[in-house]
């Protein structure tokens, strides 16, 4: 019978082993944390889980964890001080909870800003993982590293930034192709000198990936909204439909979803002087409750 404090002895030692800066959502982090614990002690429950963590001995981390209850910021201090978490990484679990707590959009955003720049932080003198992480903090990247393969193309800074809709500052496009070249997506022409696609391709490791996707969809979701009164409809498409779905049908629906998009990039791969960017996007996701844990 292991007690209590050999119990939050273990916990503190797995908290030092599992850095909370690799996560981009606290709930799975505090299951991560609780799956270590079963792993050390099978009897392990979220009840004791919950009291090691400074609550009532309840089901509320399970909770939580499922996404049933909120964690308040207060009570992420309450989680940080029973796990011993100090300086960056109780910085960014701080953060990390007032993050996903917080309402307001400039204020979401700067928590945002704050975690990007400490998980930067946290990859330390990795130039690589720090240049695929910026690629994937603004929408413009991709969006000029696509343009490079049509003849509208140019890198000149001013002219590039006016390319782009909505339009972005000269600085912003010169530090865009900076950044692209960094990574290997453009490089100077042997003969022209100018910019031109390497056909490289851009992947993220697990390091930086969640938060590279997450951003990078938050991106895409800001511009489908201007796009819905600033570009006219013909040369857009966009639509939403609700439906009654079982969670068995899931699987099915998300192959078919890869499917079609799939199908697009084929479509859009048959021509060989293309002219504009486009953005896809294609989401699917739950606006109601589940009546029973997934």
């Amino acid at each position: 019978m292991w007690g209590l404090m050999s119990q939050r002895k273990i916990l503190h030692n797995l908290a030092c082993k599992i850095p909370v800066s690799k996560y981009l959502d606290f709930k799975e982090y505090l299951e991560a944390l609780y799956h270590a614990m079963k792993s050390e002690m099978e009897s392990y429950s979220y009840a004791q889980f919950s009291e090691d963590l400074g609550f009532a001995k309840t089901n509320i981390l399970y909770l939580i964890i499922k996404g049933q209850r909120p964690l308040t910021p207060k009570n992420g201090k309450k989680i940080a001080e029973a796990l011993g978490l100090k300086g960056p990484e109780r910085k960014y679990w701080e953060d990390l909870v007032a993050y996903f707590k917080s309402e307001a959009a400039p204020e979401k955003e700067a928590l945002f800003q704050n975690l990007v720049e400490q998980k930067s932080k946290a990859l330390g003198d990795s130039d690589s993982l720090i240049a695929q992480l910026e690629f994937f903090t603004e929408w413009y990247h991709g969006a000029i590293y696509e343009l490079s393969f049509t003849p509208a193309f140019t890198d000149e800074p001013k002219e590039l930034a006016n390319l782009l809709m909505p339009r972005i500052r000269v600085d912003q496009a010169k530090k865009s192709l900076a950044l692209l070249q960094t990574l290997g997506l453009l490089a100077p022409d042997e003969t022209t000198k100018k910019l031109r696609p390497t056909q490289a391709q851009i992947t993220t490791g697990h390091e930086i990936s969640s938060l590279a996707i997450v951003r990078y969809h938050q991106k895409m979701l800001e511009l489908a909204k201007q796009a819905l009164l600033t570009i006219r409809m013909e040369e857009r498409e966009i639509s939403a439909t609700s439906m009654a779905v079982h969670p068995d049908k899931l699987p099915r629906i998300k192959r078919e979803m890869r499917s079609f998009r799939k199908k697009i990039l084929a479509i859009a791969g048959e021509d060989k002087d293309p002219e504009r960017v486009y953005q896809m996007n294609i989401q699917f996701f739950p606006m109601t409750r589940a009546r029973r844990p997934l």
